[in-house]
């Protein structure tokens, strides 16, 4: 934005994440990365023999084999598919930026060949969920051009068959990002949650102590003001 440039930010969204990674793949990787031996066996025989149910009414359906998913809740689920997608920048001409099953990937857009160079890369991340069995969802995937110019080089980037929606802003990490990176939006979604999340505590707490108040709005109202909050220096 201080060089009034143009960057291109695609949005990168994981069909049921956590479900669909590979117990058998994800056994590969942590070998490959120096996870081996009965530490690797050990979580070989964490993630076997698991099975899921569904119970409706009062009723359980018969048990299904689950050979695919990290065990959400644990300690090692976030750590394991870290180390499943941990891979997806290799070899990328743009920068990847990976938190949990958050992923962006941007470039800076001089050219029609720097957009074809980004394009590249969203090829290369459908070859990368193909091979590793994971899936993007090309609706929920977005490019987002941050710039100040009027006259911005726009490009249709696809994944697969699908045309990538472009927007003028985005939420990532819970942070709302704008085509011009104003705060204005950011700030009007977080006030408008902290209100609606307080006008919840009055209906609910009227005649509550001011005690249980005040511990109810330090835990559900102000976190959501202070959330990424830069201080003052």
């Amino acid at each position: 934005m201080a060089e009034g440039t143009q960057t291109d930010v695609l949005i990168m969204d994981f069909s049921k994440a956590f479900d669909k990674v590979s117990h058998s793949l994800l056994i590969h990787k942590l070998h490959h990365y120096g996870i081996q031996g009965k530490t690797n066996r050990w979580i070989q025989e964490f993630l076997r023999d698991r099975t899921q149910e569904v119970v409706l009414d009062g009723h359980t359906s018969g048990p299904v084999d689950v050979e695919s998913g990290v065990p959400q809740g644990s300690v090692l689920g976030p750590s394991l598919f870290l180390y499943y997608i941990n891979d997806i920048p290799d070899g990328l001409n743009s920068t990847a930026r990976l938190f949990a099953d958050d992923t962006s990937v941007y470039m800076g857009i001089s050219s029609k060949s720097d957009c074809e160079k980004l394009q590249e890369d969203l090829d290369q991340l459908a070859e990368w969920e193909q091979t590793w069995k994971m899936e993007f969802h090309p609706d929920k995937c977005n490019i987002l051009t941050v710039s100040k110019r009027k006259n911005i080089i726009d490009y249709p980037y696809h994944l697969r068959d699908h045309f990538l929606q472009r927007v003028d802003s985005a939420k990532y990490l819970g942070i709302t990002i704008t085509k011009d990176l104003s705060w204005g939006k950011h700030i009007d979604n977080i006030t408008s949650k902290a209100t609606q999340n307080l006008n919840f505590l009055r209906r609910n707490l009227n005649i509550a102590s001011t005690r249980i108040k005040e511990t109810a709005y330090m835990t559900i109202v102000r976190p959501t003001i202070e959330y990424a909050e830069v201080p003052d220096m």
